[in-house]
C-alpha cells in the first residue's frame, strides 16, 4: 500500500489519540486531556517507516541529485534495507532492540509490523514482495498489486477514513456514558 496510507492506519490503531487509548483516548498521568499526543506522531511516523527508511533513501537521493523521482536504477542496497525493514524477523529484533531502549515506543512502533502485514497481501509479482522472513528464507505471498488493482488503494484509504471514524464514534459514545 502507498506509504502514507500506513502511516495514517498506524497512528489509528497504535496511538493514544487512536483505538489504543481506548475509553480516555490521550489523557496524561494525571487526568488532563493531552493536546500535542507524541504517539499519535511516532505512531504515524512507524507506519510510514519501512517505505522511507528503503525507497525514501532512494528517492531523496535521486531528488538532491537532480533526477527527479525515478523507479529504475534503484541501487542494491535499497532492497537490503527494503527486505530488512519489511521482514516480521528483522522487524521482530528491531522491536526488541527499540522497546528495550524506550520501553515508551512499544505502542506506537506497533505500526511497523501492521505496515509489514499490510504489504503482504498487498504486493503482487516482481521485485517488492514482502520477504516475511528475510534473511532465513526469500518466501514470498505473492498478492494484490496495489498500485495496479485500484479497489485495493481505494480501500485501503477507506479503511483508514473508517478506522477514524470508529475512533470519533467510540470517543463520542463514550462521553454520554
Amino acid at each position: 500500500m502507498d506509504t502514507l496510507v500506513h502511516g495514517v492506519i498506524g497512528a489509528a490503531l497504535c496511538s493514544r489519540t487512536g483505538l489504543a487509548g481506548g475509553r480516555r483516548g490521550p489523557v496524561d498521568e494525571n487526568g488532563r486531556r493531552l493536546f500535542s499526543d507524541w504517539t499519535l506522531w511516532a505512531a504515524l511516523a512507524f507506519g510510514a517507516w519501512p517505505d522511507l527508511a528503503s525507497l525514501g533513501i532512494h528517492f531523496s537521493m535521486d531528488l538532491f541529485a537532480g533526477n527527479g523521482v525515478r523507479w529504475h536504477a534503484i541501487p542494491d542496497f535499497i532492497f537490503v534495507l527494503y527486505n530488512l525493514t519489511h521482514s516480521l524477523a528483522g522487524l521482530a529484533v528491531c522491536y526488541g532492540l527499540l522497546v528495550g531502549w524506550k520501553r515508551a515506543l512499544w505502542l506506537p512502533a506497533l505500526a511497523w509490523p501492521i505496515h509489514v502485514l499490510m504489504d503482504i497481501p498487498t504486493h503482487g509479482e516482481g521485485v517488492f514482495l514482502t520477504p516475511v522472513l528475510w534473511p532465513f528464507s526469500d518466501w514470498s505471498f505473492v498478492g494484490w498489486s496495489w498500485w495496479r488493482h485500484l479497489p485495493v488503494f481505494y480501500g485501503s484509504w477507506m479503511l483508514a477514513a473508517g478506522l477514524w471514524l470508529v475512533v470519533g464514534a467510540l470517543r463520542m459514545s463514550w462521553r454520554k456514558t
